[in-house]
């Protein structure tokens, strides 16, 4: 390969390889199907049947979460909603907000929570 081939190949090859970096930091939203409680025969039913979650991270520190914006389809417009943090059955950090009826909401942990410290998450809908 001539000399300036292999000076233009440089540019092109670190470009590749941030936009790949940057492709591996994004965070999908997640999209919870809602399952009803039951007991017996009688059905607990609630009109929340899904929610989207979109991570907000940490502006300093992009491997730590400092909560999350939550949307809820069908919302009741009274209630509570959490999102739970588990490792394994381990409860991690929780975020609450009182339902208005906007179906957007933005919960807050107490503190910023390591992506690698969770495994799991549940977003919990308690009637009001």
């Amino acid at each position: 390969m001539r000399r300036n081939n292999k000076k233009r190949l440089i540019p092109l090859a670190i470009a590749l390889a941030l936009s790949l970096i940057s492709a591996a930091l994004a965070v999908p939203a997640i999209t919870l199907n809602v399952q009803e409680l039951g007991q017996g025969s009688t059905v607990i039913t609630s009109s929340v049947t899904n929610a989207d979650v979109s991570w907000t991270l940490d502006s300093t520190n992009p491997d730590y979460v400092t909560g999350a914006t939550v949307t809820v389809t069908t919302d009741p417009g009274a209630g509570t909603i959490y999102l739970k943090l588990y490792s394994g059955t381990t409860l991690v950090a929780v975020a609450q907000a009182s339902l208005n009826g906007s179906g957007t909401y933005t919960l807050t942990f107490a503190s910023p929570v390591a992506l690698s410290s969770f495994d799991t998450v549940y977003v919990v809908y308690q009637g009001g």
